[in-house]
């Protein structure tokens, strides 16, 4: 069996088209291939082409209401019904699944559900608890060369929901140079301390002014853009002016991000 696997993070009402799409161009290789190793061998009368299971892997927020069948999204499929492919995707929604159910799969591909689950700062934290004998077990599954692959997946998913890039290096240079068990094995990027010290300091839950200093501070110290800055410290957007003046002033380089 074959299996395709698509992610959508929106919904998309061409999914079940996509799906017969990618299905001919793998089976057009697969014939390609057993014909190289056996001459002719798919113009045989007791050939068969192998199962193709599509999976669209969707992590929107909206409820998914495309159509799942190709059939029907063909115009007369009443009519022409035998002469349409009437295949049906699978499709997995990451919301009805939580951190233990994919932990329980223990394959590279719930890790990558994991990572996608993630939506901001404060959840990177899952990633540092997951149970070692499941880091044990993708660690025995992965593969040297598939690193690399995991090393992109895992720096896009991360800059996506505004992990600071410094904590995104460490985790990859640990995956490439000592293996999945030491990548999360570094000082935690950990927004709630961040915003005890803060409080602690008299900042956080004071005047405007001091969440615009601690903007500063956290934007000149960690090199986060002013946007990450102002979201731990809870700064209003509108305040983002006197931010950014005052770096300037400052002589401090930033960026605004997102």
């Amino acid at each position: 069996m074959i299996s395709i696997v698509e992610h959508e993070s929106e919904v998309n009402f061409r999914s079940s088209f996509k799906m017969l799409q990618y299905i001919a161009l793998v089976l057009n290789d697969y014939e390609k291939e057993v014909n190289s190793k056996n001459t002719n061998i798919s113009y045989t009368k007791d050939f068969k082409y192998p199962p193709v299971l599509p999976v669209v892997f969707y992590d929107g927020e909206a409820d998914w209401t495309a159509e799942t069948n190709f059939l029907h999204r063909t115009q007369m499929s009443e009519v022409f019904e035998k002469y349409i492919p009437k295949f049906e995707y699978e499709l997995v929604c990451l919301d009805n699944y939580s951190i233990d159910d994919l932990v329980a799969f223990g394959d590279t591909l719930s890790f990558f559900m994991i990572i996608d689950k993630i939506k901001t700062p404060d959840g990177f934290q899952i990633l540092s608890s997951l149970p070692t004998d499941y880091i044990d077990r993708l660690s025995q599954n992965i593969p040297d060369r598939l690193k690399k692959l995991l090393a992109d997946v895992i720096t896009v998913l991360l800059t996506r929901i505004n992990v600071p890039r410094e904590e995104i290096e460490v985790i990859v240079d640990n995956l490439e140079k000592k293996g999945i068990n030491e990548m999360f094995t570094i000082k935690n990027y950990d927004v709630q301390e961040t915003r005890r010290i803060a409080r602690d300091e008299g900042k956080i839950e004071g005047k405007i002014e001091g969440k615009i200093e601690s903007a500063i501070s956290l934007v000149e110290k960690s090199n986060m853009t002013v946007n990450e800055a102002m979201r731990i410290i809870e700064l209003p957007k509108e305040h983002i002016a006197s931010v950014t003046e005052e770096l300037e002033l400052r002589n401090v380089s930033y960026i605004i991000g997102e």
